[in-house]
């Protein structure tokens, strides 16, 4: 494979993991400014009616075709093909989205709400199922992740108005965390059918393969800058490299300049006794390492090499351990 399709791939990954609400929100946006002809054909529908259904059938066709199926530009940037992937990856189900149409109220104008915000509504709740689906998870498994999801959330708001600030990063992936997250399932949901019986060690696994936060951790992998939007780049280690990476991950920080690891520390971990005090901590928006005052742009050139330096680091020791 070549360095091109390697890039690509990681992008199309990014796409449907990290920046997912970016590549499901062109996707609506594309198929609803396409589905005029469609929402009349579902208005007009009468249930039972073989002929229309088919109708509407075909005109489904058509709009995923324009929406996902052809290119989204003449001449596509490697981001825009990436994007453009990662939507056929999820293109939405024809039967499915034909029943779920034919069924709404809203879509067969029948209610107050408009065609158009259900349509939305339906597409967003039917590709994150199919998302769900492209990663391998079972409904099962995505609805229990959603509760435990919430849990972690609500835990995490809580610390907050109780400091005054979010915990420190990392925090979500911590193991003092899952035993928060039991603990709390143990108090409010023990009764719940899918989360009440949940071990320890499951909620671990749930979070070390889908929560990106925690991915992001122990993955450092080559290759992106963050986009001009803020979201983070990383490319996560493939889930069941989880716990062997991040012992290895360790180690290479514990090989990093004194100055590299205290940065890496401070920036991933919320490390408090680390010489660079947090971006946060500083109103002058500055960096503070011992007695010298590191400006925030120094900060951000020490934490990149220091992620060239980890990854490098990753990358070997992965590979020597065959993971």
């Amino acid at each position: 494979m070549s360095v091109a399709d390697t890039e690509n791939d990681q992008l199309i990954e990014l796409y449907l993991t990290l920046w997912w609400q970016k590549t499901r929100n062109a996707i609506i946006y594309r198929f609803v400014h396409r589905a005029g002809r469609l929402l009349e054909l579902v208005g007009e529908f009468t249930a039972g009616d073989k002929e229309q259904r088919a109708n509407i059938d075909a005109e489904i066709e058509r709009v995923l075709t324009l929406a996902i199926g052809r290119p989204w530009a003449a001449h596509m940037s490697l981001r825009q093909r990436a994007i453009w992937s990662a939507a056929q990856h999820v293109c939405p189900d024809r039967s499915v989205l034909l029943k779920m149409l034919t069924i709404d109220k809203a879509i067969r104008r029948l209610s107050n709400v408009e065609p158009e915000r259900a349509l939305s509504q339906i597409l967003k709740v039917h590709l994150d199922a199919r998302r769900w689906e492209a990663r391998g998870l079972t409904e099962h498994e995505a609805r229990v992740w959603t509760k435990l999801l919430r849990v972690s959330t609500a835990l995490i708001q809580e610390y907050q108005s109780a400091h005054g600030y979010p915990p420190a990063p990392g925090y979500r992936c911590c193991p003092e965390h899952f035993k928060q997250i039991r603990l709390r399932i143990l108090r409010n949901a023990q009764d719940d059918a899918r989360i009440g019986r949940i071990k320890l060690h499951t909620i671990e696994e749930y979070f070390g393969r889908l929560c990106e936060e925690c991915r992001e951790l122990v993955s450092l992998e080559a290759g992106y800058e963050a986009p001009a939007d803020g979201e983070d780049g990383s490319i996560a280690v493939p889930p069941s490299s989880v716990k062997k990476a991040g012992p290895l991950l360790e180690k290479c920080i514990d090989c990093l300049d004194e100055r590299l690891r205290d940065v890496i520390r401070v920036a991933y971990y919320g490390a408090s006794t680390a010489a660079p005090l947090r971006p946060e901590q500083l109103k002058s928006g500055a960096e503070q390492y011992g007695q010298e005052t590191l400006a925030k742009g120094d900060f951000e050139r020490l934490r990149k090499e220091a992620l060239r330096q980890l990854r490098k680091c990753l990358d070997g020791r992965m590979s020597e351990a065959g993971i």
